[in-house]
């Protein structure tokens, strides 16, 4: 795959196991940006917006999506700003960022049923507006025809996500304007701002603002997506793009479509978007339903797919490609969906939230503590096999701890008080014992010795021996085994090398390269 033109193959796998290289970095801010809104306009946002005000009240539930914009918009900043500049999706910074080859592994798995989960909630929601408009047709059959879709969108990559957010966006806007417009002047109009639960919310769980912040953690997956969608931004728009992508996607979403949903729930006495869309505007608000669901679909099956290859590439060493994975998550989130996630979604936003957290907050731990204060890991955000250890303990042994000590918490072994302080807890946990357990190994998991070398040479691009495609040299390395140059992802899922570069005690090398030109 020279780097001089982008193929129908290309735009299907998005680079989903490597580093994007510098000629696919080519996108405006605003175009990423749009697919992000496409994650803000999601029909959940409303739903969850209108739970939260029926459950804590309207000033309880601002001031929640207050400390959502400044939590999570200050991590998507982190993770937008690492993947722009470095090319790198979520997972791949995360092999570098104190995990491990390996042990991002873990971290893959996890993200991807954050996917299913989503993928399932707003299937749900599709399924009630469907079911609302044609009462006579089995829930079963709407369920089956919305994964069957979602498997055939699931070949495409980041080009037709940007396409499709863009020409769907002003469907959604009139839509919600024509929605908003029967809530403030047809409807009866209630005191909206004033409103307050007939039954106080229970203090026995914590204090209210404890409540809302630990389901507000579990929406950090937002965050991460920053690096998955910011790495293909252009050079330019690094620090633009970052900003969009990481605080006014929050403030879109938090003070935005939350609060909407919040203003609906109240008004229609229904938190399901779908249900009340169909009800104010017919066919139309079940079709505006149906191209909202499509459009935060397309982004959870891509984002699962990503999760996917990234963990299937190693642990199994199987490589098909993005798309299968895209397919395989639609199965996944078809089958949530078919066992009625939606109606424990508050429960299971709390528990989700204890392993996100714990994973985003050592990511961003490592490179803020160990990275630039204790210049503990010196190296760049390595995501080479050859490179890296199989597993570090300073992400790893982080990730464990953290789930530990939260995970009984959210599971409910120190009552309703111990589950809301969980994600709390996994946060803390997350930010403290990177560098404690990196000062504690005095820097060891970081200096990992291999006979793999780095190529040198002036040519912008390498063959890789195995899948004879070329690629950014900066993307390869010289394989003792092989005796030439592998690109990275051959180097990850080659299960023949039983990783022999890595049994000699010599630190990385450099080796100048001569690969005559063609």
């Amino acid at each position: 795959m020279a780097q001089k033109s982008v193929s129908a193959k290309d735009r299907r796998e998005d680079y989903a196991l490597r580093y994007v290289p510098e000629s696919f970095r080519l996108w405006h801010w605003s175009s990423i940006f749009s697919v992000f809104i496409g994650v803000s306009t999601a029909m959940f946002f409303l739903a969850w917006g209108g739970q939260l005000t029926l459950e804590y009240g309207t000033w309880p539930t601002i001031w929640g999506m207050v400390f959502g914009v400044v939590l999570i918009g200050s991590v998507g900043f982190f993770f937008s700003w690492v993947g722009s500049r470095t090319g790198l999706d979520s997972d791949l910074i995360t092999r570098g960022s104190g995990y491990g080859f390996m042990g991002s592994a873990i971290a893959s798995l996890v993200y991807s049923f954050n996917y299913l989960m989503f993928f399932a909630f707003e299937g749900s929601i599709l399924v009630a507006s469907l079911q609302a408009s044609a009462p006579h047709v089995p829930v079963i059959i709407w369920e089956l025809l919305i994964g069957i879709t979602f498997l055939v969108l699931a070949i495409w990559g980041m080009s037709f996500l940007s396409w499709l957010m863009w020409i769907t966006l002003p469907i959604y806007i009139v839509a919600v304007s024509l929605v908003f417009y029967h809530a403030a002047h047809v409807s009866h109009p209630i005191a909206w701002l004033s409103y307050k639960p007939a039954k106080a919310p229970s203090t026995v769980a914590g204090p209210v603002f404890l409540q809302l912040g630990a389901t507000v953690f579990a929406l950090i997956s937002m965050a991460t997506q920053g690096a998955d969608l910011g790495r293909f931004v252009r050079k330019k728009d690094q620090l633009v793009g970052s900003i969009f992508n990481g605080y006014v996607v929050m403030i879109v979403t938090f003070l935005g479509v939350v609060i909407l949903g919040s203003y609906f729930g109240l008004e229609f006495h229904q938190t399901n978007p779908g249900t009340y869309f169909s009800s104010v505007l017919g066919i139309g608000g079940m079709l505006t339903v149906i191209i909202t669901q499509l459009r935060i679909n397309t982004i959870n099956v891509y984002s699962g797919s990503l999760a996917y290859s990234n963990f299937f590439s190693r642990v199994f060493h199987f490589t098909p490609g993005r798309q299968w994975w895209g397919i395989l998550t639609a199965v996944l989130g078809t089958l949530l969906m078919m066992g009625n996630i939606f109606t424990h979604m508050l429960q299971v936003l709390t528990f989700e939230g204890v392993f996100i957290i714990a994973w985003a907050m050592s990511v961003v731990s490592d490179t803020l503590f160990n990275k630039w204060l204790l210049k503990i890991n010196t190296r760049p955000y390595e995501y080479k096999r050859a490179f890296l250890p199989h597993f570090n303990p300073v992400g790893v042994g982080t990730l464990i701890l953290a789930l530990v000590i939260a995970a009984p918490l959210a599971f409910g072994v120190a009552g309703p008080l111990g589950e809301n302080l969980a994600p709390f807890v996994s946060a803390a946990l997350g930010l403290i014992f990177p560098p404690v357990i990196a000062l504690a190994l005095k820097g060891r998991p970081y200096r990992i010795s291999s006979t793999a070398q780095v190529p040198v040479t002036n040519q912008p691009t390498l063959e890789c021996i195995l899948c004879h495609e070329e690629f950014e040299t900066v993307d390869m390395v010289i394989c003792p085994f092989h005796e030439g140059a592998l690109c990275s992802v051959c180097c990850g899922s080659n299960a023949q090398c039983h990783d022999v570069c890595k049994t000699e005690g010599v630190m990385v090398q450099t080796l100048t390269v001569e690969q005559p030109s063609s």
